[in-house]
């Protein structure tokens, strides 16, 4: 038998090109190189001086409110634009690693300052009423108006606080009323809370839903300069949580 002759350059370069076809190689390169492009792609319609990045910062722009100064006070008013951002992501097909790391990163450069997960009724209502102190001492107040009414059913429990600095009494006096008694609608503050859990103590604890703030509805109040207001943003804006521990008749201005 003769000697197996030397196989040419050509011949072992085509059978290397073949076993590498054949192999699973190609597409995991092509697939590399898919998410390559798609990323520099997401990079380059993301970035701040595209005209996608440029859009993005008008419409932010437009739909701040124009006392912007008094709401940048508020907690944490970055949650709202971070949602925003992570929807706009998800919502533009970005998916898998490269979602879990936009928001990575749009966490980390706002995390500053944390909204806290629950807020106390009580702490909220002291501080309300120490912002009425000097009022309520030039005029003779002895208490706050406080009303918690329960509402919804048995499925989507919902508690109303309701809440004037002026006492009932005086409320009712100013205002000739007899017997008809007061809707919620005559309140100057109220929050609708859906009740979704209990503390550890045992308190009920839910979202605010809703909120009155000195007659407007807190869409349109964006006045937010005391603590108690900035407390009802963090519940409403932030999804904080109202934490119900006290009683209508726990609060008085200490004037008797």
């Amino acid at each position: 038998m003769s000697a197996a002759r030397n196989k040419t350059f050509e011949e072992v370069l085509t059978e290397q090109v073949i076993a590498f076809s054949e192999s699973a190689r190609p597409g995991e390169i092509i697939t590399a190189s898919v998410e390559r492009l798609f990323t520099d792609v997401v990079k380059e319609v993301l970035s701040p001086h595209s005209s996608f990045g440029t859009r993005i910062k008008e419409e932010m722009a437009n739909a701040l409110p124009s006392n912007i100064s008094n709401v940048m006070a508020l907690p944490r008013y970055n949650d709202l634009i971070v949602t925003a951002l992570k929807q706009h992501l998800s919502s533009a097909g970005v998916t898998g690693d490269l979602l879990r790391r936009a928001e990575q990163a749009i966490d980390e450069v706002l995390r500053d300052e944390v909204i806290p997960e629950f807020v106390s009724l009580t702490e909220l209502l002291d501080a309300f009423i120490q912002v009425h102190q000097e009022k309520a001492a030039e005029r003779g107040w002895f208490v706050p108006h406080i009303t918690l009414m329960e509402g919804g059913s048995a499925r989507a429990r919902t508690i109303h606080v309701l809440f004037d600095a002026e006492p009932e009494i005086a409320y009712r006096e100013r205002h000739g009323l007899h017997e008809r008694t007061r809707s919620e609608m005559d309140y100057s503050n109220s929050l609708s809370v859906r009740i979704t859990g209990h503390t550890d103590r045992g308190f009920e604890s839910g979202e605010v839903r809703a909120a009155m703030l000195e007659g407007q509805p807190i869409g349109r109040h964006f006045s937010m300069t005391t603590k108690w207001q900035k407390l009802v943003a963090a519940l409403y804006f932030g999804a904080s949580k109202l934490i119900i521990d006290c009683k209508e008749d726990d609060f008085t201005y200490g004037n008797e």
